[in-house]
């Protein structure tokens, strides 16, 4: 008896907090910007790559579809049946010194990378576009004697590429 009353707590307080959360306005996925919010289903497409890294649009495209899929709003589909498609370009990936060794200046310690990203949303059955933008992502790594540089700057590189698809998504999904 006395565990089925703390059961019936149990389930009552999920219930209780179940609601209360979705009176404040929290939902799993659906979330669309108003441009957006008859479309259901999107393309992702190749994006075009202006830049001297050669993977970096492949990983920006790859990174933007696993965004999209995890965020859960949008559909992904084949180009033919999905609603809207999303395009674009990565404009630019420049890097600035962030540190310098002391006893040497020109030795940079620490390199940043700006990944700068220009994207739209074009609605397949009009070729209206819906939405368009610009996003810079960042990142850094560490260039020392004991580490592999080109191994630590395509990681940063990958990492800023994840962090722009996230800000095209957000950009898609709040209203």
């Amino acid at each position: 008896m006395h565990r089925t009353v703390s059961t019936l707590r149990f389930l009552a307080g999920i219930v209780l907090m179940a609601v209360a959360l979705s009176a404040c306005g929290y939902t799993l996925g659906g979330m669309r910007n108003r441009a957006l919010e008859k479309v259901k289903s999107v393309d992702v497409s190749m994006f075009a790559n202006y830049t001297l890294y050669p993977d970096v649009a492949m990983q920006l495209t790859v990174a933007l579809g696993e965004e999209l899929q995890r965020d859960g709003s949008f559909r992904i589909l084949s180009p033919k049946i999905a609603d809207a498609t999303i395009s674009g370009e990565v404009v630019s990936v420049q890097s600035d010194s962030l540190r310098t060794d002391s006893r040497n200046t020109y030795l940079s310690t620490e390199i940043g990378l700006t990944v700068i990203v220009q994207y739209r949303v074009v609605q397949n059955s009009t070729g209206k576009t819906l939405q368009t933008g610009r996003v810079e992502a960042e990142a850094s790594f560490f260039n020392d004697e004991t580490g592999n540089v080109q191994t630590a700057r395509d990681s940063a590189l990958s990492y800023a590429t994840r962090q722009a698809a996230e800000k095209i998504v957000q950009r898609m999904t709040i209203p």
